[in-house]
């Protein structure tokens, strides 16, 4: 019989599959054509965690989904960014 170890930290929790549905609650390989997850990304969200999460919590998965909107929303470039990242991230949620 062989064994497979799977470090806790690799798996998505439940809030995490029911904040990435699609995907089991793993962040979506962006580099696939087709949505697959990407399984080194497992949203490890609480059901404490905001709601729109932005990754502040831990979760890697959240922090790539918000980086991925600063960027497409301007925010990150090759200059000095024009608000903090707690000002991004109070716009990402909807608070500003």
């Amino acid at each position: 019989m062989t064994a497979i170890i799977v470090s806790i930290s690799s798996v998505p929790t439940r809030e995490g599959r029911r904040r990435y549905p699609s995907t089991d609650g793993y962040f979506p390989d962006i580099s696939s054509e087709v949505m697959e997850p990407d399984t080194s990304l497992p949203c490890r969200c609480t059901e404490k965690c905001h709601p729109r999460c932005g990754g502040d919590c831990g979760c890697r998965a959240c922090g790539l989904s918000f980086t991925i909107w600063a960027d497409e929303s301007g925010y990150l470039g090759t200059g000095e960014p024009v608000l903090t990242e707690g000002e991004q991230l109070r716009i990402y949620r909807g608070e500003a």
